[in-house]
């Protein structure tokens, strides 16, 4: 089983990719284009959001148990 520490780094990746993507979603939504650049973006958005609340969780569990 990973650590507090990497559970935490992992979070943080993944919360930064996930930032990063909303910014690009926001982007193309402004845009008036047919074309998607990114055809895959909202599932990509949907799974690393859901990772987050996992790991979040996780994390709140460590720490209620160190309690």
């Amino acid at each position: 089983m990973s650590n507090r520490f990497e559970i935490l780094e992992e979070y943080q990746q993944a919360n930064t990719e996930l930032d990063r993507l909303k910014g690009l979603a926001m982007r193309q939504r402004d845009r008036s284009r047919v074309i998607t650049i990114y055809p895959h973006l909202q599932e990509r958005v949907s799974h690393l959001s859901q990772k987050c609340e996992q790991l979040d969780m996780l994390l709140e569990a460590i720490n209620a148990s160190e309690d």
